[in-house]
């Protein structure tokens, strides 16, 4: 009896990674970087969740993450779904650099000459009209920690103070 209650709970474990389940999202980090004067924006998209989400909206057939044409789709997407502005609604202009695959990740970047100080907000609708689960968060580089900011359901704008 001991035995089989052993070999159960050992065919458990196993299964137990198999059972686990990913919930979409993307990451970005803000960080102003004093050697270039620039605050530069990185964003981290699961290669499924980006394929995935953005083929919906392109009409050009299936997508391929190892193409450069077609990650400088998904980098447009993603430049018309992430937007920061000042707090009075003045928009911070952002320039969008390109992406590049890294393992199960597609990463892409934006920068900006504009050091963010003061209250600003920000709108990241990444693959959020795609995923309806999908949760993005922010990770904004001060020079007192790392402030966070998290998009879930029904967030529109959010503000912070770096």
């Amino acid at each position: 009896m001991k035995r089989r209650l052993f070999v159960a709970l050992a065919l458990l474990g196993t299964l137990h990674p198999a059972l686990a389940h990913r919930v979409p999202g993307t990451s970005s980090t803000v960080d102003w970087n004093p050697r270039s004067g620039l605050t530069e924006i990185t964003h981290r998209l699961h290669v499924h969740d980006a394929l995935t989400g953005v083929e919906r909206f392109y009409e050009g057939g299936p997508l391929s993450v190892t193409d450069p044409e077609h990650q400088a789709r998904i980098a447009l997407y993603v430049e018309d779904r992430f937007e920061i502005e000042f707090a009075d609604g003045t928009p911070i202009m952002l320039r969008t650099l390109g992406a590049e695959l890294e393992g199960d990740y597609l990463l892409v970047y934006q920068e900006t000459a504009t050091r963010l100080r003061g209250p600003i907000r920000i709108r990241n609708d990444i693959l959020r009209d795609a995923l309806p689960v999908q949760v993005n968060e922010v990770f904004i580089r001060t020079d007192n920690g790392v402030r966070t900011l998290r998009f879930e359901t029904d967030d529109d704008w959010l503000a912070i103070t770096p």
